[in-house]
């Protein structure tokens, strides 16, 4: 701890400074009003930001010979004196951001950076908002003196003009006058002309990297970067031109034709000007002939690429480049010359090529559905890559590529990583050859209903797949899974999230010993496959499917992996459990287990059918037990009971009054039960449709019986949140409603979901409730044997037949709202 003077008694901290070895002195944030005048002389390192400094005296840091890094940052300093860096000639960074300086002579002598003649890093921003119309000159003689200086971070105004006194900074290579960030502060580019006479002063300097993010530009000269005749890399992200386009850019680039850059970063790139040709297209013919090693055009809106009068067999720029990224702009493939995709061997150096995410819309394009199919062709496609190809990134380029065919790639050995994800792609019963030596692969949200089981054989070195929303057949993932997946032996991260899938064969990932990662959310499982031959498996994700409970097997399962892996983590998030006595041993399995859990605090149901979460039952434990242990021996009571009683009415059961026979034997041992009625319900009608006859039910339907005779119904595509379990959302639909409607299709009999929707309408049906089904039956549709359970467990009374194709023009919606408005009585 160290106490300063000055009539200050303020501590500033101290600590040993490593990187300098010396002493670091912090007096951050301590409302000191000048510089400490009793530090260390071993001071190295020194930090007084935010604090109340605004004049930096003469001799202030006069002691301090040792020191190579100042901070000086958020002070409110208005005025540097002439000697105010006196004894500073071993400083090599100095941070003077968030300064009032006015850039005058009275505030900044011309001698004052005399004394810094070791500095290489220089940072002065502030807020240029208080210059009246962002216009000031920079002192050009006093920045000249710092001839050492290799990284210039500086305030611009509108017209600034870097003037001959730069050209003493000889040692220069960072010049950075774009938004820049300091302590979490952003200071913005105030520049607002690029003109042949901005940098004129930098001529002499060796300036190799230039900034320019977030600069609104009013004008930009085709020879404004001439005077930089080093530069390597250009830095442009979020600027935009109000007069002109990306191609002015361009040009301005130009003068390092038959020179070598490193990088050309031009992104988040925007225009004012009303022309599309001028703000939404390049002429490569502008830079061919520069050799740059890495271009980023991203999130440019370029439209079109314009190649005439590039000749392909004589491109620096092909030969030279070694990435390009084109993403998040509205290239459309038809925008490209066909024959450059001939020369794409000639990219002799390209190791990454990302076109992803091109949100491009063309009235042009015909909106089509592609309906699964194998499609054959004699031979495969050959596709020749570039030799040094290692990254291709193309999500999103189109929504309907269609489907997928044989492919032969050539030169691909090098090829470790392809995004085709969201490409509209299908059918893969197809074989692809040459990209055996792929590590990652991501095939998600395309159609792969259809896919050979020896799909993956052809990339025996993958270790990341993703194959989220890949429409997966259960049916074949079932019966052939195992099989789909047994060829990836190096695979280490596998995405399998959002496929609707049911099942899982208990050993599918058995032979992928290598996986650290499984991501199987948003599925619809209740099982989990055997995981105890993958010892290095880190992560399981079963959140949002439909377990109600784990079994005892999984749990075992679990611990297991978790003894193998300390760092063995799961996730069931988005799960609703069951907090009921039969979970018991589960709920005791999520306070007491190795495995590391999401919280381990999950939606449950409980034995009131109340929602709530394992931890406030695990809070109520005692009590739980206790209803658990009562609840024992009431069902054992109830157990004997009822098998007298069951003895007593087994010869009545087929009678035609059995319904009323039961209640009147539940009401005689004083269980007065009854319906509940229509207005403890939240709708009157469920209706259970397919998307087939969603316009029917939702426009007709919907008007004669809702509108027209006010019974409300719950529609699935107007009252269900989108996103969620579709099981849970039948479950909850007929929980909320007085009768249900289920319109059987044969659409409907083909759903995934149809013995589970028809097993839970049954349900509803109670001995209190015998008429809460009402069925509307297709007349064309030839009823299976199958479904006789259920239409042996409703009235006649509450069956309808109509044909479905005409029902706007003969259904009889009056006697549909007759069956539901029907009053059940217990009488």
């Amino acid at each position: 701890m160290l106490e300063t003077t000055h009539s200050e008694h303020i501590a500033c901290q101290q600590r040993s400074d490593l990187q300098y070895n010396g002493t670091a002195i912090d007096c951050s944030h301590r409302g000191i009003s000048r510089v400490p005048d009793n530090l260390p002389v071993n001071t190295t390192t020194l930090d007084l930001t935010f604090n109340n400094i605004t004049i930096l005296y003469n001799n202030d840091f006069l002691h301090l010979v040792n020191l190579r890094y100042l901070d000086v940052s958020f002070n409110p300093i208005q005025t540097l004196q002439s000697s105010s860096f006196n004894g500073l000639s071993s400083l090599l960074i100095l941070e003077f951001n968030g300064h009032e300086l006015n850039y005058s002579e009275a505030s900044m002598p011309v001698n004052v950076f005399k004394p810094l003649q070791l500095l290489t890093n220089l940072s002065m921003r502030s807020d240029i908002s208080r210059f009246p119309l962002r216009q000031f000159d920079l002192p050009d003689q006093v920045f000249g003196l710092l001839r050492n200086l290799r990284h210039l971070n500086i305030d611009t105004g509108s017209k600034t003009v870097f003037r001959s006194g730069f050209s003493n900074l000889t040692e220069l290579r960072y010049l950075v006058i774009g938004e820049t960030v300091a302590h979490g502060t952003s200071f913005a580019c105030g520049l607002g002309t690029l003109t042949n006479e901005t940098l004129k002063g930098l001529w002499k300097t060796q300036i190799t990297y230039i900034q320019l993010n977030s600069c609104n530009l009013q004008i930009l000269h085709r020879d404004s970067l001439q005077y930089l005749t080093n530069l390597t890399d250009f830095m442009m992200h979020g600027t935009s031109l109000v007069k002109g386009g990306l191609q002015d850019v361009f040009q301005a680039l130009s003068v390092y034709r038959d020179k070598t850059m490193s990088t050309v970063s031009i992104t988040d790139f925007g225009s004012d000007s009303n022309d599309i040709a001028t703000a939404s297209s390049v002429s490569i013919k502008t830079v061919y002939r520069i050799c740059v090693s890495h271009i980023d055009l991203s999130s440019s809106d370029i439209i079109y690429i314009d190649f005439k009068g590039v000749p392909p067999f004589n491109c620096p720029l092909m030969k030279c480049v070694k990435s390009i990224k084109l993403r998040h702009n509205k290239i459309s493939l038809g925008s490209l010359p066909k024959m450059w995709f001939i020369f794409i061997r000639l990219f002799s150096n390209i190791e990454t090529i990302d076109v992803s995410l091109q949100r491009k819309f063309s009235v042009d394009d015909e909106t089509s559905v592609h309906r699964p199919g194998h499609t054959y062709l004699p031979i495969g496609i050959p596709v020749l890559l570039p030799p040094k190809i290692k990254s291709i990134n193309v999500a999103g380029i189109s929504a309907h590529t269609g489907p997928l065919y044989d492919f032969y790639f050539l030169n691909g050995n090098k090829m470790q990583l392809i995004n085709i994800s969201y490409a509209g792609l299908s059918d893969f019963n197809h074989t692809i050859i040459g990209l055996e030596n792929l590590e990652m692969l991501d095939f998600s949200h395309n159609d792969m209903s259809i896919v050979s089981e020896e799909f993956f054989d052809a990339f025996p070195k993958l270790k990341q797949l993703r194959l989220s929303g890949v429409q997966f057949n259960n049916n074949f993932i079932s019966q052939h899974g195992k099989r789909l997946f047994s060829p990836l032996k190096y695979l280490e991260n596998l995405d399998l999230s959002g496929n609707g899938l049911v099942f899982l064969p208990y050993d599918i990932f058995s032979s992928l010993v290598a996986l650290q990662v499984i991501n199987l959310a948003f599925n619809n499982l209740i099982t989990i496959p055997d995981l105890t031959s993958l010892d290095k498996l880190n992560f399981i994700d079963l959140s949002h499917n439909s377990f109600t409970t784990l079994d005892n097997k999984y749990r075992l399962m679990l611990d297991k992996t978790a003894e193998n892996n300390n760092e063995f983590h799961l996730s069931l998030w988005g799960n609703t459990f069951s907090c009921i006595c039969e979970s018991t041993e589960f709920l005791i399995w999520l306070q007491e287990t190795r495995v590391k859990l999401d919280g381990g605090n999950y939606s449950c149901m409980d034995f009131t059918g109340q929602m709530s979460y394992t931890k406030i039952v695990q809070t109520k434990w005692i009590a739980f037990q206790r209803h658990c242990v009562s609840g024992f021996w009431l069902n054992m009571a109830m157990g004997g009971a009822s098998v007298v009683v069951v003895t007593l009415i087994t010869a009545f059961v087929f009678i035609k009054n059995k319904m009323k026979i039961k209640l009147i034997l539940l009401r005689m041992i004083g269980q007065n039960i009854y319906p509940k009625e229509r207005n403890e319900f939240l709708y009157d009608a469920y209706i259970i449709y397919t998307d087939s006859i969603y316009s029917w039910v939702c426009n007709e339907l919907r008007t004669e019986i809702e509108t027209n005779r006010k019974i409300k119904l719950n529609l699935r595509d107007r009252d269900h949140l989108p996103g969620g379990s579709h099981a849970d959302d039948i479950l909850e639909a007929i929980r909320d409603s007085w009768k249900i409607v289920l319109i059987l299709t044969e659409d409907f009999l083909k759903s995934d979901l149809a013995y589970f929707t028809m097993c839970n309408c049954l349900s509803a049906i109670t001995l209190t409730t015998p008429q809460r089904l009402i069925i509307v039956i297709d007349h064309q549709m030839t009823i299976p044997t199958n479904i006789d359970f259920m239409l042996e467990a409703v009235s006649q009374r509450n069956i309808i037949t109509a044909n479905i194709e005409t029902t706007n023009a003969c259904f009889n919606y009056s006697r549909l709202a007759n069956i539901i408005e029907y009053e059940e009585t217990t009488q």
